[in-house]
């Protein structure tokens, strides 16, 4: 009687732990994380998602295929699908991107992405290229701060989001590998954060998908 107690009362601590460890139950927390694919340690919907989304992985052609819903990726919110992994120090993450389709809205968002944490109201920088072929760097310099933009060259399809100590730089190009700085911020990322792609639907009830090829990563 004593033993079924215990397991019982151990059976309610597990149940509370697994509650807990679902990362979906807030505004601002992410979905629950699914199995990393390819470089990326993981992913999930960031910021109470009604459609999540997906990733799938072309190891053959090195093609990430995102699809992903969400309101948008900007003011002290966002909500958006992310692939990402665990770094620490300076990075390099280069990719070409593309939309599949001409989507519903102009200014859904696709791009790299650095985040503090998987909450929705976190740091984080990111280059956003949108729908219109609107290019810019964005960040979130505090938690649950507001969201500001450098406009970069339009219509960019080549993109590297790079740290080096303080400085977050934006690099974009057309169909070629990007060499310019086109933006570029000051803003600390101590210890461990998250890098990966994402995608925005700029509509909580549509999924939109995008494909990112060539992507490499490298420790700098």
């Amino acid at each position: 009687m004593k033993n079924m107690k215990l397991l019982s009362k151990i059976g309610a601590i597990l149940l509370i732990i697994s509650v807990g460890a679902c990362c979906n139950c807030g505004q601002q927390q992410s979905a629950e994380t699914q199995t990393g694919v390819g470089i990326f340690d993981g992913s999930c919907g960031i910021g109470g998602m009604k459609l999540v989304g997906s990733v799938k992985f072309n190891d053959a052609t090195n093609t990430y295929s995102l699809t992903g819903g969400g309101m948008n990726v900007w003011g002290n919110l966002d909500q958006h699908f992310y692939v990402w992994k665990t770094v620490k120090g300076d990075f390099s993450m280069t990719t070409k991107v593309a939309f599949e389709g001409a989507g519903v809205v102009d200014h859904r968002k696709i791009g790299i992405m650095i985040r503090d944490a998987l909450t929705g109201d976190s740091r984080c920088a990111h280059i956003s290229i949108h729908g219109d072929g609107l290019t810019s760097l964005q960040y979130r310099s505090e938690t649950g701060g507001i969201t500001n933009e450098i406009k970069g060259p339009p219509n960019a399809n080549y993109i590297t989001l790079e740290k080096t100590g303080n400085k977050i730089r934006m690099r974009t190009a057309t169909d070629v590998l990007p060499e310019a700085v086109t933006a570029e911020i000051e803003m600390d990322f101590p210890g461990t954060f998250y890098v990966g792609l994402f995608i925005c639907s700029h509509d909580a009830d549509i999924l939109e998908k995008a494909y990112f090829s060539n992507v490499t990563f490298k420790k700098l």
